[in-house]
């Protein structure tokens, strides 16, 4: 199997919760970053691009910060590529820590061929769970601009094969809603 690696995105402002630190809320006993972390237990190298190094995880992980702050999710997957070694191959993760089950995203977008992003029972891709081809990744990188830009705009460009998932693989916590739905998860 080709080398798998992962990029987990834990930056945001997290605005419609008033600001807090979401990837740190306890889901399960566990901040919601920590459980992104555990579902990419299989990756070569986990790169966690946020604010600052939040807690101790159970594995090993590159810590980055995008230049400048808040620059995007676009922005974000290029810093966390960039935090890879030059010589990195094989597949990629991306990956939002802001999810409840991740495993179950990361069981349905592995073992398939080609580009892969998850796609939701009501049909839209989620762009923040997606696995890539690194040297395709780094060619998208290297050609549109990403600061400020969305994830559609850069996976998007690398014709991804969507990979339907379940209600409960695709949900996160956004809002406060959310947040009192997932809490005891």
């Amino acid at each position: 199997m080709a080398p798998f690696h992962a990029i987990v995105l834990a930056g945001g402002r997290a605005s419609r919760l008033g600001g807090i630190d979401k990837v740190m809320v306890p889901v399960g006993g566990r901040p919601l970053l920590a459980h992104a972390v555990a579902a990419a237990s299989q990756a070569d190298r986990v790169v966690v691009v946020g604010p600052w190094r939040r807690l101790d995880l159970e594995r090993e992980v590159a810590w980055v910060r995008e230049d400048p702050p808040f620059a995007g999710p676009a922005h974000a997957v290029a810093t966390g590529l960039a935090a890879l070694p030059p010589d990195t191959d094989g597949e990629v993760l991306v990956l939002a820590a802001d999810l409840v089950r991740p495993d179950l995203l990361v069981a349905a977008l592995r073992g398939g061929e080609g580009n892969r992003v998850a796609v939701d029972p009501g049909g839209r891709r989620q762009w923040a769970a997606c696995v890539v081809r690194v040297g395709d990744l780094a060619a998208a990188v290297a050609t549109a601009p990403t600061e400020g830009a969305s994830l559609r705009s850069l996976i998007g460009r690398l014709d991804p094969v969507d990979v339907p998932v379940d209600a409960a693989a695709g949900a996160d916590v956004d809002t406060p809603d959310d947040l009192e739905e997932h809490a005891d998860d």
